[in-house]
């Protein structure tokens, strides 16, 4: 795996980070290491193997052969889609394979990435409750969403099943990290109660905001050297890594651009907080059409993904996030990043994705992914219906994974302290949330 791939997790810190002060930064960088050491810990010890326990099922590689068995309804050898892998958990069967631990390693750094968006926003949670969060994201949740669409998974497999264009198309993680992570998060914050934002740092210390802007360029450096050394690269037919990496930076830099001229008419000034995050929020909400899209296309895109960035943030303030929790910023990024797949794809790119229209597709040969409008070729509104449908699934699913656990917690707890005594007032502060 390329080592400039690491700048993808230390991005998404830097730019976490740039409007917190000094001591919010300190904490959230202690939750965010303390969610992601754990969130690995549990991928190598079982998430692994719910992840692809089922891959060699579907790709013909020797380091494979021992990944052969799935959780699926019926009991067909070779079933069409399943619902988690069971094969892999402790290495067992694939320690000596060099393909499973390039596999491993390289979706160890989603794994860490997503674990970090979710740590670092559980504003007001101790480190051992971020662990414990992290625990179960990378051990199981996170798992689960990578087999439905990277795994030949039921989300993947809706082309084939239900017809619906190429099934859930997904190749950057968009929705299967960040959406189903932002989830995750909006699951703890809600049981737990809100805290009163504080008024948001116009520009704290002066190397926050500088890291943020360094962060905002690696989130995508990162990202699309990740992507290059993807190990199942017969999983992605027809991916230009050029091209990708050209329509992907349009849609940051039309974000960019949304973000600036809005700051200016709004503000009379331009916010240089909000253009790093509206960079973040563009490389997320890009990366996964970019494949499948021209270069107009990614930057229209991108200045309506930045135009749109302040109202989210605005909204996320009014309803009481505090800074740490608008990492939910980018878990609402990673649904637009699915849903830009059904909007802009023109079919140049992903024939055979998935295994549908590996020879033609709607009876055109050679033809792609392609989304709704279709851009000169054939409309599919079934691709923009898998992308609902999967956004859908993978939102709820971090949010009622995470939350529902924590909402049986937090009313465990409220029956304690009743036993103990009056609850403490509804102004409490990090300590009463572990």
């Amino acid at each position: 795996m390329d080592g400039f791939a690491w700048g993808w997790p230390l991005g998404i810190m830097g730019v976490l980070w740039a409007g917190m002060s000094e001591e919010e930064a300190r904490r959230a960088l202690v939750r965010g290491l303390s969610a992601g050491v754990a969130a690995l810990l549990m991928w190598a010890l079982g998430g692994f193997g719910f992840a692809y326990g089922g891959l060699g099922l579907w790709v013909e590689e020797p380091g494979f052969a021992a990944l052969r068995r799935v959780y699926t309804l019926g009991a067909d050898p070779q079933p069409l889609w399943s619902l988690m892998g069971l094969s892999g958990f402790l290495f067992r069967g694939v320690e000596g394979s060099p393909q499973a631990a390039t596999l491993w390693g390289h979706a160890a750094l989603a794994v860490l990435s997503a674990a970090l968006l979710l740590g670092m926003g559980m504003e007001g949670f101790s480190p051992l409750i971020a662990a414990a969060a992290g625990a179960w994201l990378g051990g199981f949740l996170l798992p689960l969403g990578i087999h439905w669409v990277w795994g030949n998974g039921w989300l993947s497999r809706l082309g084939l099943t239900l017809s619906l264009g190429h099934g859930v198309v997904d190749p950057a993680g968009s929705g299967v990290l960040f959406a189903l992570a932002g989830g995750a998060l909006l699951g703890l914050l809600l049981p737990w109660g809100r805290r009163t934002p504080q008024p948001e740092h116009a520009f704290p210390p002066v190397h926050l905001p500088l890291l943020g802007g360094w962060g905002s360029l690696l989130i995508g450096g990162g990202w699309l050297a990740w992507l290059r050394a993807d190990p199942l690269t017969v999983a992605h037919p027809g991916l230009e890594s050029s091209l990708l990496a050209r329509n992907a930076s349009l849609v940051a830099m039309g974000a960019a651009l949304g973000a600036g001229v809005y700051t200016a008419l709004v503000a009379r000034e331009v916010d240089p907080l909000m253009l790093i995050r509206a960079i973040a929020v563009g490389w997320i909400a890009g990366m996964a059409a970019a494949p499948f899209t021209g270069p107009w296309q990614a930057m229209g895109w991108g200045i309506l993904v930045g135009l749109a960035t302040p109202g989210m943030i605005y909204v996320l303030r009014r309803g009481g996030m505090a800074v740490q929790s608008l990492a939910l910023l980018y878990g609402a990024a990673g649904v637009l990043g699915l849903l830009a797949v059904g909007l802009l794809a023109d079919g140049r790119a992903g024939a055979g994705w998935n295994e549908v229209g590996k020879s033609d597709f709607m009876g055109y040969p050679g033809l792609g992914v392609v989304g709704v409008p279709g851009w000169g070729q054939p409309a599919d509104p079934g691709q923009l219906t898998a992308q609902v449908v999967g956004a859908l699934v993978l939102v709820l699913w971090g949010f009622l994974g995470m939350g529902g656990p924590a909402a049986l917690l937090r009313w465990g707890w409220r029956r304690w302290a009743r036993h103990r005594g009056p609850l403490p007032a509804s102004g409490e502060t990090s300590e009463n949330r572990g």
